[in-house]
């Protein structure tokens, strides 16, 4: 693409990641030898997200842009308000039926149910698809193509999702 833009969004939220099992798995051999730290991410914990989208085109608009900025964030705000505060959750987790019965009980809990394990991975998929199906709706997918969605977890933890672009 010769052109590219970014828009960068923050937003809280929390997740489990209920399939983490540190003992077996890619990578479960740099701990053979060492004492198994305890699957931390099984438990109930949280994020303050940074999720950038990066957007880009061959060509420009009539208005010299790849697509305005303003666009971009109303494409995500109502997906973002929605996750915001929330807890992300498979809806296969062993726990879901439990945290929506206590949701519904007593309204204190904003769950934000999804058909993957909440990994950081698989949500930069989740916003990646998200936004290209926002572009094909209004008909700008030929012009405009998504080209990554990077999610930060944490100051140091990202996970980058690029779909067929490169």
């Amino acid at each position: 693409m010769k052109w590219q833009i970014s828009k960068v969004f923050r937003f809280e939220a929390g997740h489990r990641v209920w399939k983490q099992n540190l003992t077996y798995g890619r990578g479960a051999d740099f701990t053979i030898g060492k004492e198994i730290p305890v699957n931390k991410c099984v438990n109930l914990h949280g994020h303050s997200y940074v999720l950038e989208v990066v957007l880009g085109s061959d060509t420009l608009s009539e208005q010299d842009m790849v697509i305005d900025f303003y666009h971009v964030k109303n494409a995500l705000k109502e997906l973002i308000d929605t996750i915001d505060h929330s807890f992300i959750i498979d809806k296969a987790d062993p726990m879901y039926p439990e945290l929506k019965e206590l949701a519904e009980k007593y309204g204190a809990l904003k769950l934000f149910p999804v058909d993957f394990c909440p990994t950081a991975e698989a949500l930069a998929k989740f916003f990646y698809d998200f936004l290209e199906d926002k572009l094909r709706a209004v008909g700008l997918l030929e012009e405009v193509k998504v080209i990554k969605v990077v999610l930060w977890e944490t100051a140091t933890s990202k996970a980058e999702y690029y779909g067929n672009v490169l």
